[in-house]
Parts: structure tokens; C-alpha cells; sequence
């Protein structure tokens, strides 16, 4: 039985609320995105659906949050048009008319082989598909959050609190710039296209691995979970065509750690527990024989309200435990049954002391 035109538009009409979703949620392999600009460019139809449904999502974005309409209702609205509409937008319903007044009007007379062209650059800019341009994606947690990534090669990248990357990926390399904070790499393979990361004025590029980046002030520290990576003091020199990294750097192999001062390294890479490590990954922080102001700072990072520890001899006090980033409540009262100690809070901030004779702690001054 041959297919109706009703038929075969419903059907490119879910097709192209498909393509739409995977564009939006970034999950395009470059294989695959090569494919969805061959299936725009194999009709104007494919075109037209497209824009159509991208205007319902601009629509609705611009409406505002609605409990009664959802994305996915439009879309299965968007797809149900599909079945019965005719070329004219006068034979549309109300919904379809709207679009046709929103997308189509600024083009009509162009050809369907410039029409394609314009949607393809509308999806590159405005889908996941800036990559293809060159073109940088900043990403960034606030406070006391965490994020994870799925960047366009299939790679992936876990923010920690207070963390900002930019990300631009060409046709030799991808490029991920670690402004500030925290960030855990798993990387996708791609024998054309390096991956480096550039941070405190260093470079490292990637072996097919795992890692994780800290940057602090002038310092970068480098930990490497699975695989390899390869550390240069300032950058990293060009990429060779095909080529994965490049030479003269010092290679940190997994379980290995190594610290850049100004991006410089400043000492050989040695062994750590990646347990400790990958805490933050898992919303914990662990410290094993660590300096108890060292334990109060990465507090910090995650409490609402800080922890302030001014006296030297306290900060310098090794412990050793496990808890929740935000759970400071727990952490307040390990910190209650060490001998010597006491805690005094206030609205802004939680002190912590040594115990007086008499038991009359003062506040600090601010």
C-alpha cells in the first residue's frame, strides 16, 4: 500500500521533532550531526518541518513556565498537524497558521536550496551545532553546586561548586579552557582531534582518559584517574595532523598527581589516594590525616554560612573523617568532640575556637 502525502509529511514531522530533542539536549555525535544536515537538505519539507518545530519550542520559551502546556504536548500537537495539513497555510489549523506567520514570512521567494542553507546555520547557532563554527560555550556552577556536561564529541565533564570551562572544539583539536575551579574529565576518543585543556597558564592534553583539574589562584593541580596525560608548562606546542598529543611534556600516568605554580610545574607527580579525590564527585569530602583548616576551607566551598578557624594551632590540628558537602550540622559537631575545641555561631558565621579556662569564649573581630 503506498503511502499518503499525509502519511509521509506526519512521518518527516516526527522526525523532525526528533532530530529537534537530540539537537537540544546536545547529544549529537559528529557523525551523526553530518547526517542531520544530509536529512535537511534532502527536502525543503524537511526544512519546513523543522522551523516549524523549533518555533513552537521559541513560543513556549517566551511564554513562560505553563503546567497546562508542555514541550512534549506541542510537539505531539506539531506532529498530529503533520498528518492532515496541505501546502497552503490558509488550510492549516490556528497553530500551524501562527507558525507559518512567525518562521516563513522574512523567506518567502527563496530558493529551497538557500532556504536550506539558512536553516542549517539557524540550527549550527542555536542547537549544540556552534561547535561545527568554532565558535566557545562558557558553563559555570554557582555556590554550592554541582553540574555534568555531555559536550558534542561525547565527552564528559562534572563542574564542581563555584567552577567555570569554556569550551570550543575545530577541526584539529578541542579546546576546554578551565577558568576557574574545579572540573572531572572523561573523554571520548577521536584520532583527528586532540583534546587539551588549558588552565593557570598551563596546557595538558588527554590520552583517552579520566582526570580531574583544581584551579586555585595561581595554582593548578592535576590528577589522573584512568589513562594518561601529558602536562606542559605553559602551552602545549600546535597539533600535528592525526596526531594525539604532542611531545616535550611530562606524562602523568593514573593514581599520579602534579602541581603547577603559575604554570610552571613545580614538583614531580606522585601518588595519591584517588578515593580522597573523587569525593566531591560523589557530594563527600574525605580527608585522611589532613589539616583540620585545610578540612574547614573545602567546606566552604559547598555551607551557606562559612567556617572560620583563625587560630594557627587549630588550623594545623591533623583529622581524619567523612561527610556530605552540605551536610556543615555533621561537620560542627565532629568538631564539638574534639578536646580543646568549641564551636560559637552566629547568623554569618560559625566560629571555631580553642576552649577557654573559664569558658568564655569571645567572637573575633571581623
Amino acid at each position: 500500500m503506498t503511502p499518503t502525502d499525509a502519511q509521509i509529511r506526519s512521518a518527516i514531522a516526527e522526525q523532525a521533532a526528533d532530530w529537534f530533542v537530540a539537537n537540544q539536549a546536545n547529544a549529537l555525535s559528529e557523525t551523526t550531526r553530518l547526517a542531520f544536515m544530509t536529512w535537511l537538505r534532502t527536502s525543503p519539507v524537511h526544512v519546513e518541518e523543522y522551523l516549524g518545530i523549533a518555533t513552537i519550542a521559541r513560543d513556549l520559551r517566551a511564554a513562560g513556565p505553563d503546567p497546562q502546556v508542555s514541550l512534549e504536548a506541542l510537539l505531539a500537537q506539531a506532529r498530529l498537524e503533520g498528518s492532515d495539513r496541505a501546502a497552503s497555510p490558509d488550510s492549516t489549523s490556528p497553530l500551524r497558521r501562527r507558525l507559518w506567520q512567525s518562521a516563513w514570512i522574512p523567506v518567502v521567494g527563496v530558493s529551497a536550496a538557500a532556504l536550506a542553507a539558512v536553516v542549517v546555520g539557524f540550527v549550527v547557532l542555536s542547537a549544540g551545532g556552534r561547535d561545527l563554527l568554532g565558535l566557545s560555550r562558557a558553563y559555570a556552577t554557582a555556590h554550592g553546586e554541582h553540574r555534568s556536561l555531555r559536550l558534542a564529541d561525547g565527552s564528559s565533564v562534572q563542574l564542581n561548586t563555584e567552577s567555570g570551562i569554556r569550551v570550543r572544539f575545530g577541526s584539529t583539536e578541542r579546546l576546554v579552557e578551565v577558568t576557574r575551579g574545579q572540573a572531572f574529565f572523561q573523554v571520548a576518543h577521536d584520532a583527528r582531534r586532540r583534546f587539551r585543556v588549558s588552565a593557570g597558564g598551563a596546557d595538558l592534553i588527554a590520552l583517552g582518559t579520566q582526570f580531574d583539574v583544581e584551579v586555585r589562584g595561581k595554582t593548578m593541580v592535576v590528577t589522573v584517574v584512568e589513562g594518561q596525560v601529558v602536562v606542559f608548562s605553559g602551552h602545549a606546542p600546535a597539533p600535528r595532523s592525526g596526531a594525539a598529543a604532542a611531545i616535550g611534556g611530562l606524562t602523568i600516568r593514573a593514581m599520579e598527581q602534579v602541581r603547577l605554580e603559575s604554570g610552571v610545574v613545580s614538583a614531580q607527580p606522585v601518588v595519591v589516594d584517588l578515593h580522597q579525590v573523587e569525593a566531591w564527585l560523589r557530594d563527600q569530602i574525605v580527608f585522611e590525616q589532613r589539616a583540620l583548616g585545610e578540612i574547614a576551607d573545602e567546606f566552604n566551598r559547598y555551607a551557606p554560612i562559612p567556617i572560620e578557624i583563625r587560630d594557627a594551632s587549630l588550623r594545623a590540628l591533623v583529622v581524619s573523617g567523612v561527610f556530605d558537602t552540605h551536610d556543615t550540622a555533621s561537620f560542627v559537631a565532629f568538631l564539638q568532640t574534639i578536646d580543646g575545641v568549641t564551636v560559637v555561631k552566629t547568623p554569618t558565621r560559625i566560629y571555631v575556637l580553642k576552649r577557654s579556662p573559664a569558658g568564655r569564649e569571645s567572637i573575633p573581630n571581623p
